[in-house]
């Protein structure tokens, strides 16, 4: 067994085959199992193989060791703020592209910070508490009357979280006319959400809601 590993992995060093995914792959390839001795004689020739994971790991822990304890990230913008620090080979991505972040966040090696993933409910904050006054709310009911009279398809309004915390929703709406109306009957409209998202209940996100609305064609 330990002649046929190492036979296979000097081949691969050989014909410049070094980049892999990971260390276990590595082994499976050779047709061998992942066990503690497999293990033992790959660590004799890792220094010479790039592993993708190890990559991967390397920034991931340098991204979350940046940021202030006790943060809430969003992880999407998290991988594309750590892909740039990644070679085009070792990108994370594909369909499955943040379960490695998310892995890395419930690892307390990795998560020294205390860091949680953003979510719906914590896309707010989980932290700081907003205090939605009289005054912005008029603001929200405003805006809905100013999209009514412009023939908006969209509606803003504020909506209770889990945490009991507050957070500004936005929806906006598809419309085409109905095709199965009756003699002498005045077509109806249907609509259908085609954006519906959340944002935090400040004047700011009324900026970003008109501009993300009047950006709809």
């Amino acid at each position: 067994m330990t002649n046929k590993l190492e036979q296979f992995l000097e081949k691969q060093i050989n014909s410049g085959n070094i980049d892999w995914e990971s260390k276990s792959k590595l082994i499976r390839s050779s047709d061998e199992k992942v066990n503690g001795h497999t293990t033992k004689i790959l660590n004799k020739f890792e220094h010479k193989f790039n592993f993708s994971i190890d990559l991967k790991n390397k920034e991931i822990k340098k991204y979350f060791d940046q940021l202030p304890k006790n943060s809430i990230i969003n992880v999407l913008r998290a991988r594309d703020e750590i892909n740039k620090n990644l070679s085009p080979n070792n990108q994370i991505g594909g369909e499955r592209s943040c379960k490695i972040i998310y892995d890395r966040l419930k690892n307390p090696k990795f998560n020294t910070n205390n860091l949680k993933p953003q979510t719906l409910d914590n896309q707010v904050s989980k932290v700081l508490v907003y205090k939605v006054s009289k005054q912005f709310e008029d603001k929200v009911k405003n805006m809905n009357e100013k999209l009514k009279d412009a023939g908006k398809w969209a509606y803003v309004y504020l909506e209770d979280t889990q945490a009991g915390n507050k957070t500004l929703r936005l929806h906006i709406f598809d419309s085409t006319l109905s095709k199965d109306k009756k003699k002498n009957e005045k077509p109806y409209i249907l609509g259908k959400t085609i954006k519906s998202t959340t944002f935090p209940p400040n004047d700011e996100s009324l900026k970003k809601i008109q501009k993300l609305i009047n950006e709809k064609k």
